[in-house]
C-alpha cells in the first residue's frame, strides 16, 4: 500500500486521537475532523483509569437475576428511563444473550488480549515524549469492598482476572487503610490490581497526542460529519456542514455517534450509549493515591491534578435526553459515606455517552463493504483503557500487517 495515503480518522476523543497518532508514526498523513475540540468529549470526563483488571464482561453469568433489582434501585448503579426502554430493548435481548457461562468466558479472553497490555501500548505510542510530560501514572488500581458480602461476592472474578494473567493482590481491611487513610468505617478488603495505571488528566492526555499529531503535520478540520458522497471504490468524500472534504482511506472513531456512520458505510451495528456521570471535586480535603474501583457500588474514585474524579454509574437514556445530574448527586453521597472527611466545595457535575456493544467489545474492524474503511468505537467502560492498543490495531489494519492480536472477536460483522 502507499505510504503517503491520508488517513481520515472522524472523531477527536482519544480513541481516535491514538489511531491518527498511530498511523502517523507508521508513515501515513492523517486528518481528523470533529465538531469539537480535541478531547473535549466523553474522553474528557471518563474516570481515568487504565485498567488492566477489566479483563471481564459487563454482563456476568446469571445477571438476569439480579437485574430487576438494580433497576427498581432508585440509588443504584443502573438506571433507564422509562420512555427509552423500548427503544434499546433490542440491545438489551443481546446483552443477556452474551451472559452465559460460555460467551462470559470468551468475551473475557478476548478482552485480556487488549485490556492487559493497555498501559504499555501508550508507553509505546508516547516514547517520543519526555515521561515527566506524559500524564500516566501507574500505581496499580484498588478494587475497594466496603462490606464483608463484597469481598465475597469479589472472590470469582479475582479467581478470573488470575485465570486472565491480571497481577492481583488480595489486601485485608488494615492493608487498604495504610493504602488509604482516608477510609471510614465502611471497608472490609481489596484487592489491588497492580498493572493498571491512571491519567492524572485525560483531557491534558488528549491534548498531549492531538500536539504530537499537529507538530507532525497532522491537520485537525472543525467540521460536524452527516455522510459520505460513495463513489466506484468507495466513499470519496465525507459529508461536513462545512462542505465536503475529498478522502481516501478513513476510520470512525466518533465514539457513541458512529452507528449512522457505519450503517453509511456497510455495516449496521448494535451500538447504544450509557450515559456516564462524574462529580469533580476540586478541593476534596482527603488524600487519595491509588485510583479506586467500588463495583458494589458502580463508580470509581481518581486522583488527579485538579482535584479528586467520582466517576461512574449506568443510565440508559439515548443521545438526546438532558442530563439527570442527580446520577452526580448519588456519586457523591456514596463517596461521603466512604471518606467522612471529603470535601465538596466547588463541586461540578457532568455527564457524557460511553458508546457500548451487547457483547462488552468493542469495534476495531475494517469495513465489510469497503476495503479502505476502518471503524474505532464502542469500546464502553474502556475507552481510555483501550486506546492506545485501538490505535495500533487500527494501523495494522490500514497497512494489512499481521497483529499479534487476534482481530476477529472484534469485527464489525461479528452480530
Amino acid at each position: 500500500m502507499d505510504d503517503q495515503r491520508t488517513v481520515t480518522v472522524i472523531g477527536a476523543g482519544i480513541v481516535g486521537l491514538c489511531c491518527a497518532r498511530a498511523l502517523q508514526r507508521r508513515g501515513r498523513r492523517v486528518t481528523v475532523i470533529d465538531s469539537g475540540e480535541p478531547g473535549r468529549g466523553t474522553s474528557y470526563g471518563n474516570a481515568g483509569i487504565l485498567s488492566a483488571g477489566s479483563v471481564l464482561p459487563e454482563g456476568h453469568p446469571g445477571l438476569w437475576k439480579r437485574l430487576p433489582g438494580l433497576l427498581l434501585d432508585r440509588q443504584g448503579p443502573l438506571t433507564i428511563r422509562p420512555g427509552y426502554l423500548p427503544q434499546m430493548l433490542p440491545w438489551l435481548l443481546r446483552f443477556m444473550a452474551n451472559t452465559t457461562p460460555g460467551r462470559a468466558e470468551a468475551i473475557s479472553k478476548a478482552l485480556a488480549t487488549i485490556v492487559l497490555p493497555s498501559v504499555e501500548h501508550y508507553m509505546a505510542l508516547l516514547d517520543d515524549v519526555p515521561g515527566d510530560q506524559v500524564p500516566i501514572r501507574r500505581q496499580g488500581c484498588l478494587y475497594l469492598y466496603p462490606r464483608p458480602q463484597d469481598v465475597k461476592a469479589a472472590e470469582p472474578d479475582n479467581a478470573a482476572r488470575k485465570r486472565r494473567g491480571v497481577a492481583v493482590e488480595i489486601l485485608g481491611p488494615d492493608e487498604v487503610r495504610q493504602l488509604i487513610p482516608a477510609l471510614g468505617p465502611d471497608m472490609a478488603g481489596g484487592a489491588l490490581a497492580t498493572q493498571s495505571g491512571h491519567a492524572t488528566s485525560p483531557l491534558a492526555l488528549s491534548q498531549l497526542l492531538a500536539a504530537q499529531i499537529e507538530s507532525a503535520g497532522g491537520t485537525f478540520v472543525r467540521a460536524e460529519v452527516s455522510g459520505f458522497t460513495i463513489g466506484a471504490d468507495g466513499p470519496s468524500h465525507v459529508r461536513t456542514d462545512q462542505g465536503e472534504i475529498a478522502i481516501e482511506d478513513v476510520v470512525i472513531a466518533a465514539g457513541a455517534f458512529s452507528k449512522p456512520l457505519a450503517a453509511a458505510l456497510g455495516n449496521t451495528v448494535p451500538l447504544d450509549t450509557e450515559r456516564g456521570y462524574h462529580m469533580m471535586l476540586p478541593q476534596p480535603q482527603i488524600e487519595i493515591r491509588v485510583p479506586m474501583l467500588i463495583s458494589s457500588l458502580g463508580f470509581g474514585v481518581t486522583p488527579m491534578d485538579d482535584g479528586l474524579r467520582l466517576a461512574g454509574t449506568v443510565e440508559f437514556g439515548g443521545l438526546k435526553a438532558p442530563p439527570d445530574y442527580r446520577r452526580a448527586d448519588i456519586i457523591l453521597a456514596h463517596a461521603k459515606r466512604l471518606f467522612p472527611d471529603l470535601g465538596e466545595e466547588g463541586a461540578e457535575p457532568w455527564m457524557g455517552h460511553r458508546p457500548s456493544m451487547p457483547d462488552s467489545l468493542p469495534v476495531i474492524s475494517r469495513s465489510s463493504r469497503f476495503d479502505r474503511v476502518f471503524y474505532a468505537f464502542g469500546h464502553g467502560h474502556l475507552g481510555l483503557s483501550l486506546g492506545a492498543v485501538t490505535g495500533r490495531l487500527i494501523a495494522d489494519l490500514v497497512e494489512g500487517r499481521p497483529s499479534d492480536i487476534d482481530p476477529a472477536p472484534f469485527r464489525a460483522d461479528r452480530f
